[in-house]
C-alpha cells in the first residue's frame, strides 16, 4: 500500500494519536462514539485528560468491557454520565505528557517511539490508512513524495517538519453536560 493522494480530510487526531494508548484492541465491537483532547468547562488542554464519550449499554459484552478496558484501564480517571444515556470516560495522561503535548500541538512526528508503535499496532498493518499513519509519524522519510504531490520544494516541508495538519481544537473539545443523577439536572 502507498500514498496515491493526499489525506485531504478532517479526522480527529484523538482517536487516532491518543486512543491507542489505553490499549484496546481495533475492531471490537464496542467503541467510543468520539473521543475529545478537552472538555468545555471541564478539562483544558492543558490538564491532560482524554475524554472518550459511549453509549451505555445494559449487555453482558459491555459491562464486561467496561469493567475490564475502561474502568480497569491503568490510566482511568473518572466517569461522568451526560444526556441521552451516554457517559464520558475519561483518562488521566499525566504519565505520558511529553506524547501529549506533542499530539495537542500537531508535532507527531516528536511523538516517542513507544508511543508510536502503539499507534502503528493499533492501526493495523493491513490497513489501508497505515500509510498516511506513517507519514504522519515519520514524515522525514515522505518529504520527496509530498514535494512532488504537492508542487513544493522539499526545503519547505522540511522547515514545517509536520505532514499532518493540527488538531482543530474545536471538534477535540466535547462539549456536552454532565447529568446530576440527584435530581436529573444538567450541569455544567
Amino acid at each position: 500500500m502507498k500514498i496515491k493522494s493526499l489525506y485531504k480530510d478532517y479526522f480527529q487526531k484523538s482517536r487516532v494519536f491518543i486512543y491507542p494508548a489505553l490499549d484496546i484492541k481495533r475492531g471490537v465491537s464496542v467503541t467510543p462514539i468520539e473521543t475529545y483532547m478537552s472538555w468545555e468547562g471541564v478539562y483544558s488542554l492543558s490538564d491532560a485528560k482524554f475524554c472518550c464519550l459511549y453509549h451505555l449499554r445494559k449487555d453482558e459484552e459491555f459491562i464486561a468491557f467496561e469493567k475490564n478496558k475502561l474502568l480497569g484501564n491503568k490510566m482511568f480517571y473518572d466517569f461522568k454520565q451526560v444526556e441521552d444515556n451516554k457517559g464520558v470516560y475519561v483518562f488521566d495522561f499525566q504519565d505520558m505528557y511529553e506524547d501529549w503535548y506533542n499530539i495537542v500541538k500537531g508535532k507527531y512526528s516528536k511523538i516517542s517511539s513507544d508511543h508510536k508503535r502503539r499507534i502503528r499496532q493499533y492501526i493495523g498493518l493491513t490497513c489501508s490508512d497505515l500509510p498516511y499513519i506513517d507519514s504522519f509519524l515519520y514524515p522525514e522519510r515522505y518529504f520527496p513524495l509530498y514535494a512532488e504531490m504537492i508542487g513544493v520544494k522539499e526545503e519547505l516541508l522540511k522547515e514545517v517538519g509536520e505532514l499532518c495538519d493540527l488538531p482543530n481544537y474545536e471538534k477535540e473539545t466535547l462539549n456536552i453536560s454532565i447529568l446530576s443523577l440527584e435530581n436529573k439536572k444538567e450541569i455544567v
